[in-house]
């Protein structure tokens, strides 16, 4: 059996193979949405930090 890939989305040096680019979409999303909160959590962490 053989799989196609519609779409790659490149992570540094690592591929990320998707059916189609809705799928690769959906993902970029979910990572923004990650980055997104994390970065409050550093923001929080620096802001903390100078309260000391």
């Amino acid at each position: 059996m053989k799989i196609t890939f519609g779409c790659k989305v490149w992570l540094g040096e690592t591929a990320i193979l998707f059916p189609n680019l809705e799928d690769a979409k959906a993902y970029i999303a979910q990572l923004e949405e990650r980055i997104e909160a994390a970065s409050h959590t550093f923001t929080q962490d620096a802001v903390n930090a100078e309260g000391r």
